[in-house]
């Protein structure tokens, strides 16, 4: 997730308490319920912000201490009230209290805030794995989601972490669904939960983690990559942070990116064949300049071939699909 600079970040901050409607009831609630349960755990005395406000805009590893803290207490058993009042007062649908009040159903105004352009979210992808489009779209009435918005943190092992701003992740159905994470709590490690998450702000998978594409018998040709699929496979390699090899598990990016490993066959192909030197060569030809120098008319359209060739350029702009992938084949 990119949140912006820090100007932008302190807006989000700012604006996101701003879409409830009722954040005074809600302070009011909130403050009994801090008080209850901080009787029934102290560490909640201060781990557990004064305001209601606070706690919608907490960071995600304080999100994630509350959460360790009010999961191992099993609340839903052994305080039901207080079970009961954490999920209404925070929750994303419509719900009722232990005392018979009703509150709102809230994911449209949420949505609508991921979606609204000033605010700058970049939804485009997957979040998680980056095969599948999220992009919101327009419609005469507004704008419609086409995206999950995931809970990393579950919101129904501890409900009081279900409406903060850095516990959602824009997802697709398959990544955010029954058949991959659904309601599970998909790190069991608690070190691993407070770090593997895109909302995270030292999370970094771009930056540790390499698309790599090996041939099962040592060629390193990729020309005519169509006829001999099978000789290859494609691996996330972790070496630079072995813990992100639990998230390429967990969300099995590996078996999923092998199925598209044409992409990545692609890709190298059109490298192996458009090398620099026949690139020069034909900017040479259509663009004139001796063998030995290349005018600078000529260089400008070297950059403009090999952006024609292997599209990065455009695919960077419209923001497509495997566009790590894409990045990792040409490095």
């Amino acid at each position: 997730m990119d949140y912006g600079d820090k100007k932008h970040l302190k807006m989000l901050i700012d604006a996101y308490p701003k879409i409830f409607p009722d954040l005074n009831i809600r302070q009011t609630c909130w403050a009994n319920l801090r008080k209850r349960l901080s009787n029934i755990d102290a560490r909640f005395k201060t781990m557990l912000p004064k305001t209601y406000e606070a706690m919608l805009v907490l960071d995600f590893e304080s999100l994630a201490d509350i959460y360790e803290v009010y999961d191992g207490l099993d609340l839903k058993k052994n305080a039901p009230k207080v079970y009961a009042d954490s999920k209404a007062y925070f929750s994303y649908e419509k719900s009722t209290d232990s005392k018979g009040n009703t509150w709102e159903k809230l994911q449209p105004l949420i949505a609508g805030f991921f979606m609204d352009e000033q605010n700058g979210f970049e939804i485009h992808t997957c979040h998680y794995c980056d095969m599948a489009y999220v992009n919101p779209f327009d419609l005469p009435l507004g704008k419609k989601a086409q995206f999950d918005l995931d809970h990393v943190l579950n919101k129904a092992r501890c409900p009081i972490v279900g409406l903060s701003l850095f516990n959602f992740v824009p997802s697709c159905q398959m990544c955010n669904g029954s058949r991959i994470k659904g309601q599970k709590q998909i790190y069991p490690d608690a070190r691993l939960r407070r770090k593997l998450s895109p909302s995270n702000f030292n999370y970094d998978f771009e930056g540790k983690v390499t698309i790599e594409v090996i041939n099962k018998y040592g060629n390193c040709s990729t020309i005519g990559f169509e006829k001999r699929m099978s000789e290859y496979d494609l691996r996330f390699n972790t070496y630079l942070d072995p813990d992100y090899e639990e998230e390429i598990k967990a969300f099995y990016l590996t078996e999923r990116y092998n199925y598209h490993k044409c992409e990545a066959l692609r890709l190298l192909d059109l490298k192996e064949r458009y090398t620099d030197a026949k690139i020069m060569e034909l900017a040479r030809l259509i663009a004139g300049g001796s063998n030995s120098k290349v005018s600078p008319h000529g260089m400008k359209f070297i950059t403009q071939l090999k952006h024609d060739i292997f599209a990065t350029e455009f695919n960077h702009r419209h923001h497509r699909c495997f566009g790590k992938l894409h990045d990792d084949m040409l490095k």
